[in-house]
This record gives C-alpha cells, structure tokens and sequence, in this order.
C-alpha cells in the first residue's frame, strides 16, 4: 500500500465473492485509487493469446488509461456499468453456465462409460445440432487424452461454486445442479483430482477411482 500512486488505477480481475467488494472498494478508497472491477472470461490461453473477454465496472474516466491493458489482453471488453459489483455479477452468472456445461459433459461421459457407449458415438449423435458444444467437445477431448492440465482447477472451480451459491443464497434464488456440482468437485478432490483440470469432476462418478 505505500508504494501505491493515488490516482492510479486499480484493475481487479479476480473473480471474487459480492461480500468481498466492498473492501476491495474501500481499500481503493482509502488509498485514492481508482477501483475497476474487471474479472474476465478465459483462462491461461486464451489471455497469451489475447483473446480473454473483459467484464468491467467503473468510471468513464478511467478507460482510457486502462484501453492499452485491455488491447492486450483481451479481444473485447464489456462495460457493464460505473459501480462495483455489476461486473462481478455478470461474472457470477457466466460461471455458473461454464460450471454446469463441465458437469453435464463429465456426467454424460461417465454414463457413456458405464453403459458401454463409445464417446465417439455420443458426439457424432448430437454432431452439427443445438446439443452440440465446442466446449462438450473440448472438454471431452481433456478427458479423453487422460492429460489433465488444468486450464481452470477443480479446487479453483470449487471455490468459484461457492462464491456463486453465497451470491445465490443471499438473493433468494435456489441453485440445485450447483450445489451438486460443488458436492462432485468436493469427491473429485478428495480422489486426489484437486489440481486437475476441472473436467475431473467424471471422476466423482466413480468412487475409488
């Protein structure tokens, strides 16, 4: 904090809880920083490549000290509005949809296993139509190639599940499939999957493994 520039701007892209906010604000505030909250949606590649979509909240004047930042990291940034807290909510949401799709993908491919259903056959079967994901395929292909580097963590994508239900909790909305999500990387991490990609949640399919 002492070497901070009052004035200077503070870019904050990690995805962080609603209740952590207002101390990242008030932190900012303290030191006279200008505060922007920006997670973003992507993972290691795609910010190499440049090609993270930046969710930003903050003031009008402080984007065009941050459009070269942006410029290269990402290949667009959404304004979602001036406040804190916008960002970090739309966030919440996309996540939610990331972390349901890696479920449906791990539960399908384990109920294609323990069925005897080759994954070739599944995904030639919903090839070309409104179930077919390049995602489900992505995933699918980490799983199949049984190298699971992790571009997102199953213990980093469970802690993310639990910033999303304490979201959820405290607005009155109810999310089953997340709960039971947390519960499968809870299993999945415990089967020594921690630092594997977050796909690894096929694993808590099947206990022992």
């Amino acid at each position: 904090a002492p070497g901070l520039r009052r004035g200077a701007v503070w870019l904050q892209s990690t995805t962080a809880g609603l209740d952590d906010l207002p101390a990242l604000a008030g932190f900012a505030r303290d030191h006279g920083l200008v505060f922007v909250d920006a997670p973003v949606l992507g993972t290691r590649q795609p910010a190499e490549a440049g090609t993270l979509t930046v969710l930003a909240a903050g003031p009008e004047e402080a984007r065009p000290a941050l459009a070269p930042v942006l410029g290269a990291i990402a290949a667009r940034t959404l304004w979602t509005g001036q406040e804190p807290g916008a960002a970090t909510r739309l966030k919440l949401v996309c996540n939610s949809w990331v972390l349901a799709v890696t479920h449906g993908t791990a539960e399908a491919l384990a109920l294609a296993d323990g069925l005897g259903v080759r994954t070739e056959d599944f995904l030639d079967a919903v090839a070309g139509g409104p179930l077919d994901l390049g995602y489900l395929r992505a995933k699918a292909a980490v799983l199949r190639g049984g190298a699971l580097t992790p571009s997102f963590a199953v213990d980093t994508a469970a802690k993310d599940t639990r910033v999303i239900l304490a979201a959820a909790r405290a607005a009155g909305v109810r999310l089953d499939a997340a709960e039971a999500g947390a519960e499968r990387f809870r299993r999945a991490s415990a089967q020594g999957h921690g630092g594997e990609d977050m796909a690894a949640s096929y694993y808590a399919s099947f206990p022992g493994r």
